[in-house]
């Protein structure tokens, strides 16, 4: 072999080591899924009722079209958390296979389990708004047993307590998917969040919404585009100590809450804690959920 050949071998054998050691920039990324925010969903037994296995599909395929644009935008990890009821509805064989999933409870950390400090973005996906919103496609925050729930004095849904701790986290949530309420309740408090209302409501168990092979594709195309401009945006600020305000439906719930530690009662439905932190704050949520009943 000619030594010019030699050379030139030699010299584009090092050009592609060198390439290959080069590691991909990170891009981790971290989805919760719902299911009351699904297209085509738009009552209980589509979410775990008689037509479950009906709904359940349809939750499946949205998570793996935002898996999809995930990886399209460049993930190099992808968690995705099942977030609704029994927290087990996403089928572990029909997942995408690149991405990690968690599911079954108890969870300390509920809807955001698995979410840390080494995440790049947050996407939600199948939320929903909160009871208190007219036209809220199955609106309730964790429970019916919680009417209002709030944070420092400002009403959130699940989206704001999980966002709460993805901004302790300084993590941007980068993307969310569900009914109209939600999507403008995320637009208001994600810092330039991308929503997409992916149905509107009529009623409590009745909505207008997009066929779910309409909404896959822009939940993908949607996810994709957030990514890429995740620079911009801004993880949620929640000042500390946190103040937890929750009312109840009935007093005899409120009555089982105040054997928390440090609870106060506010009225005969209403309690409050103030909690250091949003971890703190968090779990403390869940716990009011589980001592009350709807």
């Amino acid at each position: 072999m000619p030594i010019g050949y030699r050379l030139l071998s030699a010299v584009a054998a090092v050009a592609l080591a060198a390439t290959a050691g080069q590691a991909q920039p990170k891009l981790k990324v971290y989805i919760s899924v719902d299911m009351e925010g699904i297209a085509g969903i738009a009552t209980a037994a589509q979410t775990g009722g008689s037509d479950y296995e009906w709904g359940r599909p349809l939750m499946l395929a949205e998570t793996n079209a935002a898996i999809a644009g995930a990886f399209d935008a460049g993930a190099t990890e992808v968690v995705v958390n099942d977030a609704h009821g029994s927290h087990t509805n996403l089928r572990a064989d029909q997942l995408d296979r690149r991405a990690t999933l968690i599911t079954g409870q108890p969870k300390p950390l509920g809807m955001v389990e698995g979410l840390d400090a080494t995440f790049d973005a947050v996407i939600f996906i199948g939320f929903h708004g909160h009871a208190a919103q007219t036209d809220a496609v199955m609106g309730h925050t964790y429970s019916h047993a919680l009417r209002h729930v709030r944070l420092n004095g400002r009403e959130v849904g699940e989206y704001g307590t999980a966002g709460m701790v993805a901004g302790h986290f300084r993590v941007p949530v980068v993307f969310a998917s569900g009914d109209r309420v939600f999507a403008e309740e995320a637009w208001r408090f994600f810092p330039g969040v991308e929503a997409l209302a992916v149905k509107e409501g009529i009623g409590f168990t009745a909505a207008k919404t997009l066929h779910p092979l309409a909404a896959r594709e822009r939940i993908a195309a949607g996810v994709k585009s957030a990514l890429a401009r995740r620079a911009q945006m801004s993880p949620v600020t929640i000042t500390t100590p946190v103040t937890l305000e929750v009312e109840l439906n009935i007093a005899s719930n409120a009555d089982a809450v105040m054997f928390v530690p440090g609870m106060e009662r506010v009225d005969g439905v209403t309690v409050r804690y103030r909690a250091p932190d949003a971890l703190v704050a968090y779990r403390v949520s869940r716990l009011i959920r589980m001592l009350s009943r709807d």
